[in-house]
């Protein structure tokens, strides 16, 4: 795994406040369990679930399907051991990095509720999830597009500098994935969050351990107060542009 990723892991171990911050999260993962359980699943279906986190997603699916076997991964130990306080018994648990599955082929359903934005190549991850299907089963995911932030990247612009926020896909490469063997379906909403201030906002994200940094130097104090002054000036809001992948083995 690369230093990045470990990055990553070590900041969402850490994130001990991250349910009280989630909010996007959660309405987000209620949406995808909505979408998943309006599908031709399979009767008893063997569950995946990528990204676990706190189990968001995996609670709202158990409330919603009959699954057979579930299984539930995330690459951060912490949360997995989260996820198996909140969901007990039922559902099995394995630390694992989403992007390189070392599991067998055969399940019906594989589901990823706001983790694959932490992908280093999401194309190629999401055919190898693909991979692991059983024939008619269904790949669900829900992460970020390049939408995302904008209220933020905005109020840097007006200064002439530039967020370091993450790279998200664009609409045009979203709509040109195709996967071999499956149907791809992609829908984008956007998801809209208040926040009290800009201040409030970054904490938001160092609580659910989203500030894992890409390298850029940080603005100076001086800077940064006027970004957000900007941004605060605006409203203080931020959209998250969801897009979610419904994928299908033929």
């Amino acid at each position: 795994m690369r230093s990045w990723k470990q990055a990553v892991a070590r900041a969402f171990d850490g994130a001990e406040g991250y349910d009280g911050a989630a909010g996007i999260q959660a309405r987000v993962a209620e949406a995808l369990a909505a979408r998943i359980a309006a599908l031709p699943l399979a009767p008893a279906p063997r569950v995946l679930e990528i990204g676990c986190g706190t189990g968001f997603l995996t609670a709202a699916l158990r409330r919603r399907i009959a699954a057979g076997p579930y299984l539930a991964t995330d690459i951060a130990p912490a949360m997995a051991l989260r996820c198996r306080a909140r969901l007990g018994s039922g559902v099995g648990f394995v630390v694992m990095d989403g992007e390189r599955p070392c599991l067998a082929p055969g399940y019906d359903l594989i589901c990823s509720s706001l983790a694959a934005q932490w992908f280093e190549d999401l194309s190629a991850s999401l055919a190898r999830l693909a991979g692991l299907l059983a024939p008619g089963g269904h790949l669900a995911v829900a992460t970020l597009a390049s939408g995302t932030f904008a209220e933020w990247r905005r109020a840097h612009a007006e200064f002439g500098f530039e967020a370091a926020t993450p790279a998200y896909p664009a609409a045009a490469d979203l709509a040109a994935l195709r996967i071999p063997g499956c149907t791809v379906t992609v829908a984008r909403e956007p998801v809209v969050e208040a926040h009290a201030d800009g201040r409030a906002f970054l904490n938001a994200l160092r609580a659910i351990g989203a500030g894992t940094s890409d390298g850029r130097a940080p603005l100076s104090p001086g800077n940064l107060r006027r970004v957000l002054r900007r941004f605060d000036g605006a409203g203080a809001l931020v959209t998250y542009d969801v897009a979610t992948f419904l994928v299908r083995r033929t």
